[in-house]
C-alpha cells in the first residue's frame, strides 16, 4: 500500500523532479567544464576570466530559479492521489459521457441565436 502512495506521489510531480533534475545535470556539467577554463584562463589571461565567471553564473542562478518556481506547482501524498485520481477519470469516461460528445447521436443542437432567428 505504500508503493502506491509513493507512485502516486512521483506521477503527481514528475515535472517537478525532472526539473530539478535536469538543472542538477546542468549546473554539475557547468561546474566541471567551468572549472577547467578556470585554470587554462589563470595561467594565459586571467583578464578574461570573469566573462565565463558571468556566464556559469547567469546559468546556474536561471536554474535555481526555474526550479524553485516550479515548486509553487508541488503536491503532497494526499493531493497527489486526488490528482492521480482525476486524470484517471478523465481517460474512463462513462459510456454517457462520450454519447453526449458524439455530435451524430444529437444532430438537433441548436445555438441561442439560431432560436432567436426563428422567432
Amino acid at each position: 500500500m505504500k508503493w502506491l502512495g509513493l507512485v502516486a506521489f512521483l506521477t503527481a510531480n514528475y515535472k517537478i523532479i525532472f526539473r530539478a533534475g535536469v538543472s542538477a545535470v546542468i549546473i554539475f556539467i557547468g561546474n566541471l567544464l567551468y572549472s577547467k577554463y578556470e585554470a587554462l584562463f589563470l595561467v594565459t589571461n586571467p583578464q578574461k576570466l570573469f566573462i565565463p565567471l558571468f556566464l556559469f553564473t547567469a546559468i546556474t542562478l536561471i536554474l535555481i530559479l526555474w526550479t524553485l518556481v516550479s515548486f509553487k506547482w508541488f503536491s503532497s501524498f494526499a493531493e497527489s492521489k486526488k490528482i492521480d485520481e482525476a486524470k484517471k477519470s478523465f481517460e474512463n469516461k462513462p459510456q454517457s459521457f462520450r454519447d453526449f460528445a458524439d455530435i451524430e447521436k444529437h444532430p438537433s443542437l441548436k445555438t441561442k441565436a439560431d432560436s432567436i432567428l426563428k422567432k
